[in-house]
């Protein structure tokens, strides 16, 4: 019996193999690779966001990565900067 990766098809032994939940065995390379281009985060696909959602994701990374700034700076508390 023989085990063969879902994306290059080749063997897969040893300890460069893995089970990938509800997918099926793999080479760690090259589930790494097909995570990287399939460019999710969390379980959400960025790729299925439209135009407008993916610029709302933005400004709200934005907003968060400013609000966490301002807390490490140890300044007093204030609004939220988006920009």
């Amino acid at each position: 019996m023989s085990l063969k990766c879902v994306f290059c098809k080749k063997t897969v032994f040893g300890p460069g193999g893995l089970t990938v939940p509800t997918i099926g065995p793999a080479h760690r390379h090259c589930y790494e690779a097909y995570r990287t281009m399939r460019r999710t985060f969390r379980s959400i696909d960025i790729t299925l966001l439209t135009d407008d959602e993916l610029n709302d994701l933005k400004d709200l990374v934005l907003a968060e990565e400013n609000d966490r700034k301002r807390k490490n700076k140890g300044t007093p508390d204030s609004d939220i900067e988006l920009f």
